[in-house]
């Protein structure tokens, strides 16, 4: 069983919040998890609460959340007012001027997340919970920068994915902290992290969420036949957007892009797992598909299987973001401004109040009232999945995805053959 952690800045407190209700409940069923696989904030959480697998449930959970509630923004950044400030002005004047040691690498500096992962994550713990088999594999999603290709750092103690078509890449290490900052190195905001080990994959790398950021596939390619993944907006299709009368803001842009990188493409994902369990499986009832079958074991691929899921997201589209806003304004509008002078520096690059600001608000809020109020929304609509699958896990692609109306019995072999074909290189 796997669990899949998408990115998303400071919102990776809502995926704890989410789990810290989960994982009892797993435990209670006989279930435990084997697999965790983490793009960017994901990545953090996932090799943390792997590297407390040895201990029970609550514990495990326990300590996740106090990690976060410690959690501080001096934690993850630089202070920007200030010197910090001064020396990233000074870095963009002597990229422009391409004065040597003065290259603009980003607009915040991350150097302080280098010793609080080493501090939050017992490495050698980690490594010992795969040997002993209380996890079967740790993934961690990273872009090579070089390449632009998704690259899976996996600590493993079964062999790892190995096929020549296959668009990630699959480089088994010991998981360490470099592995984890490039996984979480959002571009513009945070500079590439260069990884040293294993000598094969040596490099620059940038955030996984530019190419992966919910890696289902790799824990799917790493064997697992339930998986629980956490959203941070709801999986199912939104109403779009109206575009802005006005020209549209540095937040408004932004937030668009990130939209994509960081939401679409989950919603993308689980929309092809459930397509995979409607039509492409092996079925008792209709017979195996098996020119899918053998078309599947000509390329060096397992036979696609059904695939059981729990999916836990905001129910409402934009509400972390306003979230966001709403504490932000309570914490540190007017004369509390002084509370945090970076807070505010941000706020007044990213504009007015307007949803996008929030959204992106949300990813650099690391503010102790909005991680509560973050955990406190996870554990709701965990609650809300387990209400309305009191059997914990669900396959049933139209009941949890807005994937229209559809008669399996009408699908032909070859229609499904030439979807799968269409889908191939994912």
């Amino acid at each position: 069983m796997g669990v899949v952690l998408p990115g998303g800045g400071a919102r990776g407190a809502y995926e704890v919040g989410a789990l810290s209700i989960l994982l009892p409940a797993l435990q209670a069923r006989g279930e435990r998890v084997s697999v965790w696989c983490g793009t960017s904030v994901g990545a953090i959480n996932a090799t943390a609460l792997a590297s407390l697998s040895h201990l029970e449930v609550k514990q495990q959970t326990g300590a996740a959340l106090a990690l976060w509630r410690e959690l501080r923004k001096s934690d993850v950044i630089a202070p920007i007012a200030g010197s910090g400030g001064l020396r990233t002005l000074a870095r963009l004047v002597g990229h422009g001027l391409r004065i040597p040691g003065l290259r603009f690498a980003s607009l915040l500096d991350p150097s302080p997340l280098a010793h609080s992962l080493d501090r939050w994550i017992d490495w050698k713990q980690l490594s010992h919970n795969v040997d002993r088999d209380l996890v079967q594999a740790i993934c961690v999603i990273a872009t090579s920068v070089s390449s632009g290709d998704p690259v899976a750092f996996v600590t493993s103690s079964t062999d790892i994915p190995r096929h020549r078509d296959d668009p990630i890449r699959y480089v088994r290490t010991r998981l360490r902290g470099e592995h984890v900052r490039a996984s979480a190195a959002i571009p513009m905001l945070f500079p590439t992290v260069e990884i040293t080990t294993p000598r094969g994959a040596r490099g620059h790398y940038a955030d996984g969420g530019t190419r992966l950021n919910s890696p289902i596939k790799p824990a799917l390619d790493l064997g697992v036949d339930r998986v629980i993944v956490i959203g941070l907006e709801p999986f199912a299709g939104t109403p779009a957007r109206l575009a802005p009368a006005a020209r549209p803001s540095f937040a408004d842009v932004a937030a668009n892009v990130l939209d994509g990188l960081l939401v679409d493409q989950v919603a993308n994902d689980l929309r092809r797992l459930a397509a995979i369990n409607s039509f492409f499986v092996e079925d008792t009832k209709r017979g195996p598909l098996t020119s899918t079958r053998a078309y599947r074991i000509a390329r060096g691929h397992r036979p696609y299987r059904p695939i059981s899921y729990a999916l836990v997201s905001p129910g409402r589209s934009g509400e972390i973001g306003r979230l966001a806003e709403t504490v932000f304004d309570r914490r540190y509008g007017g004369l509390r401004v002084i509370r945090d002078l970076d807070f505010a520096l941000i706020a007044g690059v990213l504009g007015g109040r307007t949803r996008a600001r929030g959204e992106l608000l949300s990813f650099l809020l690391f503010d102790p009232v909005f991680i509560e109020e973050l955990i406190k929304i996870g554990r709701r609509d965990a609650r809300r999945w387990l209400r309305r699958h009191p059997r914990f896990w669900c396959a049933d692609a139209a009941h949890d995805l807005s994937l229209g109306s559809y008669d399996p019995g009408a699908v032909t072999e070859q229609d499904a053959i030439e979807e799968f074909r269409s889908h191939r290189s994912r």
